[in-house]
């Protein structure tokens, strides 16, 4: 079973670089650093809650993950779901014709894992694991949400569903940007699925251009928006002041993707609606 997300991993220059901003900025805690000989990578987990964030970098260049980096930059790689059988899991998505990376799992730096060809999830890498016993835990909650752009909105909302077993359950429509919104949890998290509604609207330019994926950023809830900007303004970042969001009741502001490594981090507060 398919309970929530695991990880979302990214492609780094130098992990000790990285682990600058998100252990010693963000003050995430290190779960796992270890290198991976078979897949020529070094990886590193951080716990964010019930969610963890994975920096890859390469070992050598004769790997997927080098050619990765070489060709698209530091940017996000991947995102993992957690599951209790992934062997069963691997099962279920073979019976269905589901095209895949692994036939069988491997040993990964997330416990046993395999891979569903980006083909099968419109351009989104996906990655299936089984942490082994002692493996991070918690309750608390990490992301706030993901964003996936797909072209095809209802045959995407049908592939999360039959693939990975995830929901539509609510849609947002912001008024003025000509696209849809709709919300999949899985955990404590909404992986969100953007579509545009209109074929000259901003979205619908942004698929165009690049195509369907998942967008290199994750949302994380805050109580005070405005102290986190200036907490991390003291420590050297530039933020944009905060502006009300796409979702409904929310500020946000964003620490950009060139300053976290390629995964921007955007900052979310949510107000109750008066």
């Amino acid at each position: 079973m398919i309970d929530r997300i695991h990880h979302v991993g990214i492609v780094v220059h130098s992990a000790d670089e990285a682990l600058g901003f998100f252990r010693d900025i963000l003050g995430l805690t290190v779960t796992e650093d270890r290198v991976v000989e078979e897949q020529g990578v070094r990886g590193v987990l951080l716990a964010l809650g019930e969610n963890e964030i994975e920096l890859l970098e390469p070992t050598r260049g004769d790997t997927g993950v080098a050619r990765f980096l070489e060709s698209r930059g530091q940017t996000l790689h991947h995102i993992c779901f957690n599951t209790d059988d992934v062997e069963a899991e691997l099962a279920r998505l073979k019976g269905l014709g589901v095209e895949l990376i692994d036939e069988s799992p491997r040993e990964g730096l997330a416990g046993r894992i395999a891979f569903i060809h980006p083909k099968a999830m419109h351009g989104v890498l996906v990655e299936l694991a089984t942490p082994p016993e002692g493996a991070h835990v918690s309750s608390e909650k990490g992301f706030d949400h993901l964003a996936v752009t797909v072209a095809d909105y209802e045959a995407a909302r049908q592939t999360w569903k039959q693939n990975i077993g995830l929901e539509v359950v609510n849609e947002i429509r912001p008024e003025g940007r000509g696209m849809v919104i709709g919300q999949m949890p899985s955990g404590q998290c909404i992986v969100e699925l953007l579509a545009a509604t209109e074929p000259d609207s901003p979205m619908a330019k942004r698929i165009a251009e690049q195509g369907e994926r998942a967008s290199s950023m994750v949302a994380i809830e805050v109580q005070d928006l405005d102290a986190d900007v200036a907490k991390y303004r003291a420590k050297g970042l530039t933020l944009p002041d905060p502006a009300p969001g796409a979702l409904p009741n929310s500020r946000t502001s964003t620490i950009s993707a060139d300053q976290a490594f390629g995964l921007a981090v955007q900052l979310i507060e949510f107000s109750q609606p008066s």
